[in-house]
């Protein structure tokens, strides 16, 4: 071939497809393939490599492959891994706002956190991300955290008394339960079923997609619908990797990412639909959050924020959040 041809050809070639050659993200996920948030994480990459024409490409590493998600936000943070999808709870130690969305009680809805994170909160937390060496791309649902008990449905705080209810090793939540009247319990998570059945435990908490998948609705029968924790995921890419990226390159993985947010949301009201369905035909009893008094239970949150945002602009960000609409 003629090299003046050739170049030219080459030239052409690099103009369409953005690069001599794709890019791949490398991106790690502890949930297992038919999981929604695998599903939302593998339309992330088809829609990247459309709209990068090929340029970026993502490497997902499903089922923790790549470890656990503390140890994953350890390496996004310090530049040994591109991305990686997190629950906020996870980036407490190093992100301060993200120990505020642990707290109790805090969001009345979905809607509600959604707003909260796409204004003044949200800009605060993804700037102390951007601190600790990471960037939000997007947010995730994973939905709400309610109780579930094997004896009695829970209706007002004063139904909590005496019960030994799991809940995550968070000082936050053992607090909680102790002040409801209730013995927190600390057992993994992969333990809970035949600590149920066995009546180690009287309840715990999660929400219905969890709840029913695990098996834990065979045995708790009661399930009460009090959504006490919305703690969103988060998708991050390592401040390191996202500064090789051209202007172009980040504005095509942000538009991706919003995209497969978008998605996730939809895959989870159907997990959620499909989990509340099956739990029904299996004749659990579900409390809903009308159903329930919790003025009582508010009032002992009310408690833990009190003790646990004594950071003067914690306790600011508590008290904007629950008084937004």
């Amino acid at each position: 071939m003629n090299k003046k041809i050739w170049l030219a050809a080459t030239a052409l070639f690099l103009s369409v497809t953005g690069s001599a050659e794709a890019r791949d993200l490398v991106t790690a996920e502890v949930q297992p393939p038919d999981h929604a948030i695998v599903k939302a994480e593998e339309f992330l990459g088809s829609r990247l490599s459309e709209l990068s024409r090929g340029s970026l490409t993502i490497q997902l590493h499903h089922s923790g492959q790549l470890g656990s998600e503390s140890q994953v936000w350890e390496k996004v943070r310090t530049g040994k891994l591109d991305i990686a999808r997190v629950n906020a709870a996870v980036l407490g130690s190093e992100v301060p706002a993200a120990r505020v969305l642990s707290l109790p009680y805090l969001f009345r809805s979905r809607d509600h956190l959604w707003h909260t994170l796409s204004g003044d909160f949200g800009t605060r937390l993804a700037n102390e991300v951007d601190r600790a060496g990471a960037i939000v791309l997007t947010y995730y649902d994973s939905g709400t955290r309610s109780f579930y008990t094997t004896h009695k449905p829970i209706r007002t705080h004063s139904d909590f008394a005496g019960l030994r209810i799991r809940v995550q090793d968070s000082p936050v939540y053992r607090d909680l339960i102790t002040m409801l009247g209730g013995k927190p319990v600390s057992v993994p998570f992969d333990k809970v079923e035949e600590a149920l059945k066995n009546g180690t435990i009287d309840g715990a908490e999660n929400n219905l997609p969890s709840y029913v998948s695990s098996g834990h609705y065979k045995y708790a029968r009661y399930y009460t619908v009090d959504e006490h924790s919305t703690v969103p995921e988060v998708l991050l890419i390592s401040k390191k990797t996202w500064n090789t990226l051209s202007a172009d390159q980040k504005k095509q993985l942000q538009a991706a990412a919003k995209d497969s947010s978008a998605l996730m949301k939809k895959l989870w009201a159907e997990s959620e639909a499909r989990s509340r369905e099956k739990a029904r035909k299996e004749g659990v009893t579900i409390i809903e959050k009308g159903q329930i008094s919790l003025a009582g239970i508010e009032s002992f949150a009310v408690k833990i924020y009190n003790k646990y945002a004594t950071d003067q602009q914690d306790f600011a960000a508590v008290m904007n959040i629950v008084n937004s609409r």
